[in-house]
């Protein structure tokens, strides 16, 4: 059985109906879909589908084995919830329980994280709809809590649960085979937000200490350890620290800022040490563009800016509980 998604083709119109012209499905749905459904009804869904704006609407056609049995739409919010998005799914109920729902969410889900900047996908099923919630569940998303009477359905007074799922960026430790991309992305970020503290003197001076002939010895004798965060295949963060524990380098590329990346390669790079030493404290030589974002961390001044061959830098600590 291949379950896969799709964009809505005109010819799904009859399955489409069939689909959905059932009071068991339209019970779980929100309200204003036609009873019955006729094709007609489903031919004018399919029409606003298919000239849906790219960008705020992803409307999909589930499909099994080719066979159109269900729908399923995600909605980007507006203002300040731009990158939040709401989901909505229906399957026949001939197909229920089998896991094909499942498998839909978490292919959307995919698609969404892949190829948007929505960062929080959230669904809000009725709390009855216990059949929904491991549908959800089983896809990843976490339970938020109770919107309590928050519908009314068939003419009661309903709670809603929040589930959502947010996007992730895994992290793993960096090969030399990685080294190339990383400090590719290190450069690029120091050029665009750094380099302006910096006089060209500086400029060089960091240049010279990310140099492959210089750098790369260094990590294969273990005197840097690097970590990734990675959209996908992008690598999108790095951190290198050296010992006892200190940040030599935390970049992260321009359109990832504000999403908790540095902190969690921080994390990282912790927990790591923690499986070979027991450290009290974390510092870093920030830059002054970076000052405030390691403030933000936990981390504060124990000396006053300094300048070394061009670079200023001022001299920050995290103690570590």
């Amino acid at each position: 059985m291949e379950v896969s998604i799709r964009p809505w083709k005109i010819e799904d119109a009859k399955d489409l109906a069939a689909a959905i012209n059932n009071t068991r499905v339209l019970d779980n749905l929100r309200d204003g879909i036609p009873y019955p459904y006729a094709e007609r009804d489903a031919i004018d869904f399919i029409h606003e589908a298919q000239s849906a704006f790219a960008g705020t609407q992803y409307p999909f056609a589930i499909t099994v084995d080719g066979k159109v049995i269900g729908s399923l739409g995600v909605f980007r919010n507006g203002n300040v919830h731009r990158l939040t998005a709401e989901m909505g799914y229906f399957i026949a109920e001939a197909y229920w329980g089998k896991g094909i729902m499942t498998e839909a969410v978490s292919q959307a889900c995919a698609f969404i994280f892949k190829y948007t900047d929505i960062l929080r996908i959230y669904a809000e099923p009725y709390a009855f709809n216990k059949a929904s919630c491991r549908v959800l569940e089983k896809a990843g998303f976490q339970l938020e809590g109770t919107l309590r009477q928050n519908a009314q359905k068939n003419g009661r007074i309903v709670d809603m649960l929040m589930y959502a799922k947010l996007r992730t960026y895994p992290i793993r430790r960096l090969s030399l085979s990685d080294m190339g991309a990383a400090l590719e992305l290190v450069w690029q970020v120091f050029a665009e937000f750094d380099a302006p503290d910096f006089t060209d003197e500086g400029i060089e001076e960091f240049k010279a200490s990310i140099a492959p002939a210089y750098f790369l010895p260094r990590v294969k004798r273990g005197e840097y350890r690097l970590w990734g965060a990675y959209d996908n295949d992008f690598l999108a963060g790095v951190i290198a620290t050296r010992a006892p524990m200190h940040i030599s380098l935390l970049f992260v590329d321009r359109q990832y800022h504000r999403r908790g990346l540095a902190r969690a390669l921080l994390q990282a790079a912790l927990e790591d040490a923690a499986t070979r030493t027991a450290p009290r404290a974390i510092t870093v030589n920030s830059s002054p563009y970076a000052v405030e974002i390691y403030r933000h961390m936990g981390f504060v001044p124990t000396e006053m800016e300094q300048t070394r061959n061009g670079l200023r830098f001022t001299p920050m600590q995290c103690i570590l509980a």
